[in-house]
């Protein structure tokens, strides 16, 4: 072999050993490359999926604390709904009371009982059995109460527990205040209780309808005004 024959044949030699030696290491360089990228991306994924844990269990926590908020709130809501209930039951039995010592003005179903004297009073030698007396206005008073009145006045007079009826002449006096007949007697309650009980046989009306004119009407709104004065003195 000639010398230039090897010299052709030891440069393709050293230039395919060369080019060997570069495409290695190419193709080194580009696995090394995606060995990086390959552990880049799992520390990537793996402090992403480090988060998500950690957000999870913040999630929880505030779920946990929000349950537990709920339960407060749930507990607060149920102490508020008692307290009211117990001030309206105190607030209704105030109301109660007050109606029933007569200091506030009261409108309801009830009925209206109108007491005048005998039309034909006069012709009679005894004119008194045919009038209206304190004690026939007190026996309807008193059966209204009996029959579950709420309220009751005279002549526009509210009847507290201290009020008496008592008559002069031929007038009724109620409160202190003054007035003659016709008696109109107001009541607030069951209207058909009260009229019931008023005509009851052998009763309040059954005993006063042949002596003075009692008209009775039920009502399904009438008005009562509040007691004025001192609720502390006796009205006698």
């Amino acid at each position: 072999m000639s010398r230039r024959r090897k010299f052709h044949f030891y440069l393709a030699v050293v230039t395919f050993c060369t080019g060997f030696l570069v495409a290695t290491s190419i193709e080194t360089t580009k696995l090394t490359r995606k060995e990086r990228f390959n552990d880049q991306q799992f520390q990537q994924e793996t402090q992403l999926n480090d988060r998500i844990l950690s957000e999870k269990e913040q999630n929880q926590h505030l779920e946990n604390q929000l349950l537990d908020l709920q339960r407060q709130v749930g507990k607060v809501e149920e102490a508020m709904a008692e307290r009211k209930s117990e001030a309206a039951d105190t607030l209704s039995q105030l109301e109660a009371a007050r109606m029933l010592a007569g200091v506030v003005a009261v409108e309801g179903p009830g009925i209206v009982i109108t007491m005048q004297d005998n039309q034909n009073a006069a012709n009679n030698a005894d004119i008194a059995n045919y009038i209206v007396h304190e004690q026939d206005v007190r026996l309807v008073v008193n059966e209204l109460r009996a029959a579950g009145a709420e309220a009751i006045s005279i002549n526009g007079q509210r009847l507290v527990s201290n009020s008496s009826i008592r008559c002069v002449g031929p007038t009724i006096i109620v409160n202190g205040i003054k007035s003659a007949a016709p008696f109109v007697v107001t009541a607030i309650g069951d209207p058909n209780t009260m009229e019931s009980a008023l005509n009851l046989p052998g009763g309040v009306l059954h005993s006063l309808q042949d002596f003075v004119q009692i008209d009775v009407a039920k009502k399904d709104h009438v008005q009562l005004p509040a007691f004025v004065g001192d609720a502390k003195t006796k009205h006698s």
